[in-house]
């Protein structure tokens, strides 16, 4: 997944990072001001050394020479001695804490520098004037200890250069400190948690899904709307309507995305990765939308393994395309007739031929090559692509290749597979169409046009309204 992928995972699955982000300050948040506050007191000891012996130079000789080779080796036994069991249950004893040896290990600590004779002794407590007793009895018990430890030759000493202080302001938790880590955690966990949902999603749901596979236009997202699946093409049902509206904009977008140079420039490949897009659905309608605008149109049903156009308008599918390219009938037997006079149907029977031997004939050729000379828009309705490349071989031949992706239905593997082939055979998807697009109410754009949503016409509901008493005139 490469840096834009990201940024389109961070645009599409802005939902899931702002509950991410959420959950993690939340949480961050909470641990802190539910800890208990801890409140630190530090005092500085001078590590000093004096001889018992009588004679004033002798001693003072002999203390130049324990603190010049001396110094770390005590500064080393002070953490040891510190946290000795003795040093902590006397100063448990003496100041009558509710806390063990174990946890008051964990409290008191001794900081030393070999290289220097300071040594400090701090302390972490919840009470701020416990604290300040604790660092000053630790002390004392230190200065007992060690004394006891090195012995009566030499007395060493452990002066306090610097008193503790009570602390006004607990030392921890540091509440700033801790809202900034847990802010930049929840981003971290947000971002990762949108590119986590992006790449185990495996569906299209999104044109970003789209755009991130195939690099071409998206000519018309078509609303998921009965006006759309009931078969009847929605320029006719509804031509006011949103679904009619999204057809014609993709009428009017073919044409700007079809090359002049093109052999068949009017010739419109449908075609759809995987089953159940819609495709022969968006075919239908596209056909009917043509011919709303006085267009001479043939669609016909190219894929002869699963033929649905003529199930779709409700037409006979008796004799079609096969028998056409057989021989067997005419094009005037075999091509139908419906809603207007120039939209013409050719569909396909139920056979076993295999559809490769049929739609790869020079038969099959010709009829295309003819088709576009004698009608303005010629539609050829395929099999999807994981099925077979029929359309890769019309598109060869110079038709415009439209591929119809539905939202829910089409997987990106599959989508990412037709790319694939595509590239393979030096042929391109010239639009995309995105179908079966779940509207909600709150993204209708205008009440200009009736709404597809709406199973119950004005009328309909106008009755209703009538039988239930309201709108009544009252006497």
């Amino acid at each position: 997944m490469n840096f834009t992928n990201v940024l389109r995972a961070v645009k599409k699955h802005w939902v899931t990072e702002i509950v991410l982000f959420c959950v993690v300050v939340g949480a961050v948040v909470g641990c802190t001001l539910t800890m208990t506050p801890q409140y630190k007191a530090t005092a500085e000891l001078l590590i000093q050394a004096s001889s018992s012996s009588s004679n004033a130079t002798d001693a003072t000789s002999q203390s130049q020479a324990f603190s010049a080779s001396s110094v770390s080796s005590v500064s080393s036994l002070c953490p040891d001695i510190l946290q000795s069991d003795s040093v902590l249950q006397s100063v448990i004893d003496n100041l009558g804490l509710h806390s063990n040896v174990s946890q008051l290990r964990q409290s008191v600590s001794a900081v030393v520098d070999e290289k220097s004779p300071v040594i400090q002794i701090m302390a972490l407590y919840p009470d701020s004037d416990q604290v300040v007793k604790i660092v000053e009895e630790s002390t004392r018990q230190l200065n007992k200890q060690l004394s006891s430890t090195l012995g009566s030759s030499v007395k060493v000493t452990l002066p306090t250069i610097q008193q503790p202080v009570k602390p006004l302001v607990p030392s921890s938790p540091n509440v700033p400190a801790c809202i900034a880590i847990g802010i930049i955690a929840g981003l971290i966990v947000a971002l990762l948690g949108a590119v986590i949902r992006e790449m185990s999603d495996k569906g299209v749901n999104e044109t970003s899904d789209i755009q991130a596979i195939i690099d071409s236009p998206i000519l018309a997202s078509i609303p998921k709307a009965h006006t759309v699946s009931d078969g009847t093409p929605a320029v006719i049902v509804k031509p006011r309507g949103h679904a009619a509206e999204e057809f014609h904009r993709l009428t009017t977008n073919v044409s700007f995305v079809t090359p002049n140079e093109l052999n068949q420039s009017n010739v419109l490949i449908v075609t759809s990765s995987n089953p159940r897009e819609g495709k022969t659905t968006v075919a239908v309608n596209l056909a009917a939308s043509f011919a709303e605008k006085g267009k001479s149109v043939l669609l016909i049903d190219g894929d002869v393994r699963h033929p649905s156009v003529a199930n779709a308008l409700d037409l006979n599918n008796g004799i079609g395309l096969v028998s056409l390219l057989a021989g067997d009938v005419s094009a005037k037997d075999a091509i139908q007739t419906y809603w207007k006079p120039y939209l013409h149907i050719l569909p396909s029977e139920d056979q076993n031929t295999t559809s490769g031997i049929v739609l790869g004939s020079d038969a099959m050729k010709d009829l295309i090559d003819q088709a576009s000379k004698r009608y303005d828009v010629v539609i050829v309705d395929t099999a999807p692509m994981t099925v077979a490349n029929d359309a890769v071989v019309f598109a060869k031949q110079g038709g415009v290749l439209i591929m119809v992706v539905g939202q829910g239905v089409a997987q990106k593997k599959s989508l990412l597979d037709v790319t694939k082939e595509l590239k393979m055979s030096r042929t391109e998807a010239r639009g995309i169409v995105f179908n079966m697009v779940a509207v909600s109410n709150a993204g209708r754009s205008s009440h200009y046009y009736y709404e597809d949503h709406s199973e119950e016409s004005r009328s309909d509901r106008r009755k209703k309204r009538k039988s239930s008493g309201f709108g009544k005139k009252r006497r």
